[in-house]
This record gives structure tokens, C-alpha cells and sequence, in this order.
């Protein structure tokens, strides 16, 4: 039993990322984007009670987190994947049967008993786009949580040879932090504006740039002890693994205020909604591999045939939260119009990042080297056994 769970375990964003885009599980992913852009649509230009999408959507977040739950269960695994059905239009609809039908007892349930008030639906949609604030956190962290759990496990981390840390350790981070703010200016203030015919913002990205360059500056050298620490044991692996996490830190710190910047001073463009669809499709990947991540978790559910559901329930949440909100934007101008709010939430996304710049290029502890230790001795053992099969 023991091994069929690490046999079916993830072991890597990559892995991740060609198990939520396998041919088996598609069907699942359509029904996403599917059910999403009717969704908005539906909340968008026909209805003006964002109630009943939020009720959907918070039905199909519960559904497909129980499916996530007890996926893994051989009779239920067979009516979820493609591979279970024989016709053209079985592999198409069957997985999704049992999902829809969730959807359906569910959301039925609520709209039938609780939800038949039109204020208890106006408080409804209210919570779920109120979900915005813990997604857009929770996006910081889990974004963290990735990118320390992926250079940790590299080569380069583990080279164990002892240096001295040196002035341009940090130098070179602050070097990063400018030009990646310079490179996201000229690519909003000049060259995206000029693809899509509207004037340059120059002045309005120089600004940017000050700002981005000196926040991130500011909380650079309150980790300064981390990335210059006067430690004599420490290593190449140690200085590998602290600038390339903060360099994909600043990566995406600047663009993180770039898009706020962006949503916040009317300077936003067609390309927000792709560029927010994106910005899912990370966040998505992100929170699932956060959640796979053994170094920091014991959860036994998620493996490569329920890591599409936990992903589904992840999309539903965060982009039903969206999707609500700019249906409540009317009703309440409280919130401003959806790009504010938007930009709000890079903005949160962007402090979650730098207050945890220090902690995430913190050397690991010595239960994560244990275990990705342990990795490794699993992986030899397995590639002996096959040889000697062979």
C-alpha cells in the first residue's frame, strides 16, 4: 500500500503540471472554463442577483473537494477518468457525470431551503467574493511554498563545498530588483501600449519603477542576515539556493505591482483578462503543489488521479470569488469597479511575498533534508530493483 501511494504521488511542478493536462483528465478542466465563462456571462449581462452564481460556484468548489477526498477509490476513480469509457461521447460526458450530479444536489439543496431569500443570497455572494482576500494571500504563500520546495530539491543547493558570503551577494539581488522593474515598465508603458494602439504611460512606469525598485529594496536588506549571514558554515549550495529564490521572488514581487500599478491608476488593457486567467492557471498549480508538497504536509488524498480535482475546486474558488465580484460592484461601490479590486488583490499577493522574503531563503530545516534524503535512497532503490528485474 505503502508504495502504490509514492508510486502515485507527484514529484515536481513539471510532473504537476502534465498530470492536470493529461488526456484523461480533460473533460474536467472544459467543464471549468466552461462553467466559469457562463458563469460571468450569466452574472455579466443576464442576471443582477450574483447570488445564485455565487451558490454555483461554492457547489462546485464542494463537489469537487469531496471528489478530491475520495478519489482515490477504485470504484470512484473509474467514473472520473476517461479511461473508464469505451464511446467517443462516454469520454467526453462520463467523467463528468458524477461531478455535475454534485453540483446539482447540492446546489439544489441550498437554493431550495436556506437560499430562497433574496438577502440570504446578497450575503451569500457577499462571503464568497469576500474569499478574494484569503486567495489572494493564500496565492503569496503558496507561490512561496513552490519556489522554496523547487530549489531546495535542485543540485545546485546541495553542493556542500564551504565560502565566505560576500557584499555582492546582495548587491547582485538589488542589480535584479532594478532591472526586472525596468524590463515590466518598458514592457506596460511602451511596448504593450504600442501593440494595441494607445499612447505610451512613460511617465507613469518611471514612477513604477521608483517604487517597485525601492520596496523591494527595503524588505532586500531587511533579509540582509539571510542572504549575508555571518555563518562559517556556509556553502555554495546555500548561496545557489538564497539568489535563485529571491531573484524569482523579485520576479514576481515586480510583477505582482506592475499589474496593481496597472489596475489601480486606469492604465489596464485587453490583455487584463488573459493576463488574470494566467495568473489563476499559477495560483491553481501553485496551491495544488503547495499542498502535495511532503516536506510539509502528511496528506495521503492528493495523488496524480485526485490532483485534477483539488485543482478544479481551487479554479471554481478563486475565479467564482472574481466573478461574483464584479457582479456586486453595482450593488455596493464600496468595492469600486473590478480592476481596483483587482489591483487590491496584487497588492496583498505582493506583501505576502516580501514579508515572507526572508523566511522562504531561510536554510532548510533538517526534517526537509532528512526527508528529501529519503527521496533520493527511495528513488536508487527503485531504479535497483527494476535493473535487477531486468
Amino acid at each position: 500500500m505503502e508504495g502504490e501511494n509514492t508510486q502515485s504521488s507527484i514529484e515536481s511542478p513539471w510532473d504537476l503540471i502534465k498530470t492536470l493536462l493529461a488526456p484523461r483528465t480533460l473533460p474536467h478542466v472544459f467543464l471549468l472554463i466552461a462553467g466559469t465563462g457562463g458563469l460571468f456571462v450569466f452574472v455579466s449581462t443576464i442576471s443582477d442577483d450574483p447570488g445564485f452564481a455565487a451558490i454555483i460556484f461554492t457547489s462546485a468548489m464542494a463537489s469537487y473537494s469531496i471528489l478530491g477526498i475520495i478519489g482515490n477509490n477504485s470504484h470512484i476513480k473509474k467514473w472520473l477518468l476517461v479511461d473508464g469509457y469505451a464511446s467517443t461521447l462516454g469520454r467526453i460526458l462520463g467523467p463528468l457525470f458524477l461531478p455535475i450530479t454534485l453540483m446539482a444536489v447540492i446546489s439544489g439543496t441550498i437554493l431550495f431551503t436556506i437560499a430562497e431569500d433574496k438577502n440570504i443570497r446578497d450575503m451569500w455572494a457577499i462571503a464568497l467574493s469576500s474569499l478574494f482576500v484569503i486567495w489572494s494571500i493564500g496565492q503569496g504563500l503558496a507561490l512561496r511554498s513552490s519556489i522554496r520546495d523547487l530549489i531546495i530539491r535542485s543540485k545546485s543547493s546541495k553542493r556542500s563545498d564551504e565560502i565566505t558570503p560576500k557584499s555582492w551577494d546582495l548587491w547582485r539581488l538589488f542589480l535584479g530588483a532594478f532591472i526586472f522593474s525596468i524590463i515590466i515598465a518598458i514592457l506596460r508603458g511602451i511596448v504593450i501600449p504600442n501593440i494595441s494602439g494607445t499612447n505610451p504611460l512613460i511617465f507613469s512606469w518611471v514612477i513604477y519603477t521608483l517604487v517597485c525598485f525601492s520596496v523591494i529594496a527595503l524588505f532586500l536588506q531587511i533579509a540582509k542576515d539571510g542572504i549575508m549571514p555571518l555563518d562559517t558554515s556556509w556553502t555554495k549550495g546555500d548561496r545557489s539556493r538564497v539568489h535563485r529564490t529571491s531573484q524569482l521572488m523579485i520576479a514576481l514581487i515586480a510583477w505582482h505591482l506592475s499589474s496593481a500599478w496597472s489596475r489601480l491608476s486606469g492604465n489596464e488593457t485587453s490583455a487584463m483578462l488573459f493576463e488574470e486567467a494566467m495568473l489563476v492557471v499559477i495560483t491553481v498549480v501553485s496551491a495544488v503543489w503547495a499542498m502535495t508538497n511532503r516536506n510539509k504536509s502528511n496528506i495521503k488524498f492528493i495523488s496524480k488521479d485526485t490532483a485534477i480535482h483539488w485543482a478544479i475546486a481551487f479554479g471554481f474558488g478563486y475565479a467564482g470569488s472574481i466573478t461574483v465580484m464584479s457582479g456586486l460592484t453595482e450593488s455596493l461601490p464600496i468595492l469600486g469597479n473590478i480592476s481596483q479590486t483587482l489591483g487590491v488583490g496584487h497588492i496583498l499577493t505582493s506583501l505576502t511575498l516580501l514579508i515572507g522574503l526572508k523566511t522562504t531563503i531561510s536554510r532548510p530545516k533538517v526534517s526537509e533534508v532528512i526527508h528529501d534524503n529519503e527521496e533520493i535512497n527511495l528513488e536508487i532503490e527503485e531504479l535497483t530493483n527494476e535493473l535487477n528485474e531486468i
